[in-house]
């Protein structure tokens, strides 16, 4: 019986061990699924808040177009700066922004005196103040007021510069 008795705790242990092993096995299987699992939801909370923040980026782009109205490209303009030297001079590209579509009839119509204000507008500008920080918003507010004073029928809401040059 002895024999019998020795076998049987022989037989335990190695049953023992094949558990312990059997339980180490499952445990780092689920360890690895619960890692994966993690890791997924990690990359989707990540994906899905990029994805949402370029839709928002987007949104605000849209909103901002849709503000900017309709355009009218007044073209290119070159003249001379006002200043001691008389040699400095102003190349910019304009165009104009509003709301109200019928307003472009009248800008057609009085193009030539809209080009004569902006000239006359640029020729008063001196090198030092086209140098200084926020001049160029500044000119912009300058030539929106310039042409509003020749519209009758509504005003252009913004001036934007496409080029900008002083030499």
């Amino acid at each position: 019986m002895a024999d019998e008795t020795g076998e049987i705790k022989v037989e335990t242990a190695e049953n023992t061990s094949k558990a312990s092993n059997l339980k180490l096995i499952i445990a780092g299987i689920v360890i690895i699924i619960l890692a994966a699992g993690i890791s997924f939801g990690v990359a989707m909370f990540a994906a899905k808040s990029f994805s949402q923040g370029g839709e928002t980026k987007a949104e605000e782009n849209k909103g901002a177009q849709e503000s900017l109205g309709t355009t009218y490209d007044a073209g290119e303009f070159i003249t001379n700066l006002a200043g001691e030297s008389g040699s400095n001079f102003i190349k910019v590209k304009i165009v104009l922004a509003f709301k109200d579509a019928k307003i472009q009839a009248e800008i057609e119509d009085k193009f030539p005196q809209i080009q004569h204000v902006i000239n006359n507008t640029l020729r008063q500008q001196s090198p030092e103040e086209l140098s200084q920080p926020k001049a160029m918003e500044k000119l912009a507010e300058l030539l929106r007021k310039n042409i509003n004073s020749l519209l009758i029928k509504g005003n252009i809401n913004s001036v934007y510069f496409t080029s900008f040059v002083v030499q």
